[in-house]
């Protein structure tokens, strides 16, 4: 008894000394030897938050555009005027980080083609469908969510920096000179002008959308709306991942431009449609932009080289002729001038 007293004595005279911390080690944080991972700890919840507000946005702007697109829809079937759609309309675009990039006008001939152009002219397939893609967009937006892409502006500039230091003649828009096509293609497709990292792709949604605005930009440029057509196609461009998507939009700047009369402008946007996915509109427009400026010999090997991309192309084939008459003919010209 008298041990037992003695060494419950010791015990408490050990905890009264704090040389033991047996009860605070039931509540103490687990210790580690690698001090990093309490480092990693702050990042990890900074990231999961990150993560569930972008969950949360996306169902957010997913339920706003699956509503209003209904709306839209069913005002669409009503043959309701253009002015009550046109709200519903800005409101989804604005999910997509873009407004008034049409006015009424113009959106009356995309929702209504056949009633506001006459018996002969045929709208554009993007301007006849755009009520069926705008369906199969909000259903597809129903089922899979709508996508954000963050930094699109940044990462297509840097892009478009790096093809930009190619020279603005034959050889900067036709990309590398020489070579085969398969060289050719394997640097369009794994060059520095790729626009998006191999993991990426586009959504479906995105894909939609993209068909959207680029309607949007047609019925623009039908109503003389160049300005806002422009915004159109830079909002496409901003989303767009496929190189051939993004080709056929920077091909379609570079027509508006040239509409413009701003062949500089026009000239560079060709530039990079060519060396993106060598789209045919960039070698259309990109030797219209080059006669324009008085370069006839640039236009010239530009055209060439579109025919070896695209050798069954009737309308490249009739400029490259046509090209080839204007350069005798400036040759026979200048030749008797230097006669005289």
């Amino acid at each position: 008894m008298r041990r037992s007293l003695r060494s419950c004595a010791g015990f408490l005279q050990n905890l009264n000394s704090g040389k033991t911390n047996f009860f605070t080690s039931l509540w103490s944080k687990p210790q580690t030897r690698d001090e990093r991972i309490k480092e990693y700890i702050p990042e990890v919840i900074e990231e999961s938050l990150r993560e569930q507000r972008a969950v949360l946005q996306e169902n957010t702007s997913r339920d706003r555009i699956v509503e209003l697109g209904h709306r839209v829809l069913r005002e669409i079937e009503n043959k309701r005027p253009t002015p009550s759609i046109a709200p519903h309309l800005n409101k989804i675009l604005q999910e997509y980080n873009c407004s008034g990039i049409i006015e009424q006008r113009p959106l009356s001939y995309l929702l209504y083609p056949c009633s506001t152009i006459s018996s002969v002219q045929q709208p554009h397939e993007l301007v006849a469908n755009f009520t069926d893609n705008f369906r199969s967009f909000v259903e597809e937006v129903e089922l899979n969510g709508c996508s954000f892409r963050v930094g699109d502006d940044r990462n297509h500039e840097q892009s478009y920096e790096e093809v930009g230091e190619a020279p603005l003649g034959s050889e900067g828009i036709t990309g590398v000179a020489g070579g085969s096509g398969s060289e050719a293609q394997s640097t369009a497709r794994s060059g520095p002008i790729v626009m998006a990292s191999p993991q990426e792709h586009e959504k479906m949604d995105v894909t939609l959308f993209i068909r959207l605005v680029s309607g949007m930009a047609l019925a623009n440029v039908q109503n003389g709306d160049l300005k806002n057509a422009i915004r159109c196609v830079d909002v496409g461009i901003r989303h767009a991942i496929a190189p051939s998507r993004l080709g056929a939009l920077l091909g379609m700047k570079a027509g508006i431009l040239v509409h413009q009369r701003k062949y500089e402008e026009a000239l560079e946007c060709a530039n990079k449609a060519v060396q993106v996915s060598r789209n045919i509109q960039g070698y259309i427009h990109g030797a219209f932009s080059l006669r324009a400026l008085n370069r006839i010999e640039e236009a010239l090997q530009l055209l060439e080289k579109g025919r070896d991309d695209h050798p069954m192309n009737t309308q490249l084939l009739a400029l490259l002729e046509g090209a080839k008459m204007k350069t005798t003919e400036t040759a026979s010209e200048e030749i008797k001038r230097l006669g005289t």
